[in-house]
Formats: C-alpha cells, sequence, structure tokens
C-alpha cells in the first residue's frame, strides 16, 4: 500500500508530538487494511470519508484545536447528533483494525481511513500524520 503519504512529527494544531507517535503501530500495515475493505465494498469508501469529515468538524484554525484530535466520534453520544446520522456503521467496520493495532488511536484511524479512501476513489494522495490522541467521552462537543 504505496499511495498514503506517511509523515510523523509535529503538526499545526491537534497533531500530536513525534514521542505520541506509537513505533509498534504499523500505519502502512493498517492503510491496506482499510483499503481491503474499501476494496470489499467500494460504498463504504464514502461513509469512511464522510466518517474522517465529521470527526475532524470542530477543528478552529483561529485558536488550532478541536478537530479529530480526540477521537470522541467513537462514542454513542457525538454518533447521535444529527450530522452524523450513518456514521456508528463505518465505525463498526473499523472497530475490528483498532483490535488488531491495540496502540492505534481512533482519531489516527478515523483520519486515516478518509485519507484511504480518497486515494480509493482515485483522487489525490492526501498528507497524513499519525499522533492524535483520544480523549475521554467527556470530551464529546455538544450536538449542533
Amino acid at each position: 500500500f504505496n499511495h498514503v503519504a506517511f509523515t510523523t512529527g509535529t503538526a499545526v494544531g491537534f497533531v500530536a508530538a513525534p514521542e505520541r507517535v506509537s513505533a509498534a503501530v504499523d500505519y502502512k500495515a493498517v492503510a491496506s487494511d482499510i483499503d481491503k475493505i474499501i476494496g470489499s465494498d467500494p460504498d463504504k469508501g464514502p461513509t469512511l470519508l464522510r466518517l474522517a469529515w465529521h470527526s475532524s468538524g470542530t477543528y478552529s484554525k483561529v485558536s488550532k484545536d478541536g478537530g479529530s484530535y480526540g477521537g470522541t466520534i467513537r462514542f454513542k453520544e457525538e454518533l447521535a447528533h444529527g450530522g452524523n446520522a450513518g456514521l456508528a456503521k463505518a465505525v463498526q467496520w473499523l472497530e475490528p483494525i483498532k483490535s488488531k493495532y491495540a496502540d492505534l488511536s481512533y482519531a489516527d484511524l478515523f483520519t486515516l481511513a478518509g485519507v484511504v479512501a480518497v486515494k480509493a476513489a482515485n483522487g489525490p494522495v492526501v498528507p497524513w500524520r499519525a499522533g492524535r490522541v483520544d480523549q475521554p467521552v467527556e470530551a464529546v462537543t455538544p450536538d449542533g
């Protein structure tokens, strides 16, 4: 799986410093596993892209916070937000991958799924960095 630009390190805002990137996770293998999900049913690609988009939707360019940093869309409280209707199934599709790579954060998994989905749709290579840290349910933003 060679078509995802993988980088690590510090990035603006929500991406953690390199020490938070788990050396135990083979991110190319994760991307390959995501690609297999899409390959088994190409209709899953757009839903995985939507999951990545909605998990990142609270990012603020001004304050450089929010976004997919916490992976909170995995919680039923956030999945219940009106705009997230139908995304629980995408989270479920990715659960076996999360189980396979215990040190992988949900936040990295969801964003990487979006990157892989773009490429599977013959889109451009999207630069991506690992290092997002999952947050507890208390970090879920209010609906609206």
